[in-house]
């Protein structure tokens, strides 16, 4: 694969990765450049480990185990925004847009990743992203180049049917309790095997100590289903500069993209 290839995934939190953190080991794996930009540090998170983090300490503390798992990943090229946890709405919009804009201009990537329009839960971090990174990859290009995909991570409505547990399944916020929205299945676009690379996956989801949440539903998963769980990664290609086809032509018996870096190639 040429070396011209470039990935650019944004992203609120530490660990918010982990949805797409196969693909991103698979790119590095294949000589494409990785660019993992993560808004906040988390700092506001919930602590799930007994002694290996403070409120004071916790921004430290989830940097260092996103800095591991990007060297489980092999992503050597890892951004932070610094905005803050839970207020990357109240970053003045402009300014927000501007910052990703110029990041994205000088790593030139043909392919971007963020959260989903709704966020996966509705994290106000989240949604927020997702506009501004939209925003971003609209008005980042110039004469000489643009970035010609823009995906979003989903979980796919056949899950919920897969793993019952998972509609019922809230995250909770700041005494809110947000339940993972799904993704209609005629809506995914690109379906990924990640396979090869669950020990990498497994790895850094694992290094994100401070927010294993020991009763969590991932925690409590039986291994089994876990894997098989982990084994897939599911996206959404919301826009697309390429010219019509090229960048959904069939790839898999079901229609659907298995590299996201088809038509660019």
């Amino acid at each position: 694969m040429s070396g011209s290839l470039s990935l650019m995934a944004v992203f609120a939190h530490p660990d918010d990765e982990g949805s797409v953190s196969g693909a991103l080991a698979r790119y590095v794996t294949e000589g494409v450049r990785v660019t993992l930009t993560c808004a906040t540090r988390g700092e506001a998170a919930t602590i799930y480990c007994d002694d290996c983090a403070t409120s004071e300490t916790l921004a430290q503390v989830r940097t260092r185990e996103m800095e591991a798992a990007c060297r489980h990943l092999g992503v050597q090229d890892l951004r932070w925004l610094d905005w803050p946890d839970g207020g990357v709405s109240l970053v003045e919009r402009g300014e927000a847009v501007a910052r990703i804009g110029a990041l994205m201009r000088e790593v030139r990537p043909q392919v971007v990743i963020t959260h989903p329009p709704h966020g996966g839960y509705a994290h106000p971090d989240h949604l927020a992203l997702w506009e501004i990174v939209g925003e971003a990859w609209q008005r980042a290009g110039n004469s000489s180049w643009s970035p010609d995909k823009l995906y979003y991570r989903a979980i796919p409505e056949s899950s919920f049917n897969l793993v019952p547990r998972l509609r019922d399944y809230r995250i909770h916020l700041k005494g809110v309790q947000l339940p993972f929205t799904p993704t209609p299945d005629d809506e995914i676009t690109t379906i990924l095997n990640v396979s090869r690379w669950l020990p990498q996956k497994e790895a850094a989801w694992s290094a994100h100590s401070s927010q294993l949440n020991p009763n969590g539903f991932f925690s409590t998963m039986p291994e089994e289903m876990r894997r098989e769980w982990r084994r897939w990664e599911h996206l959404v290609l919301a826009k697309s500069r390429l010219v019509a086809g090229s960048a959904v032509a069939p790839a898999q018996p079901d229609g659907k993209e298995s590299d996201l870096f088809l038509g660019l190639r």
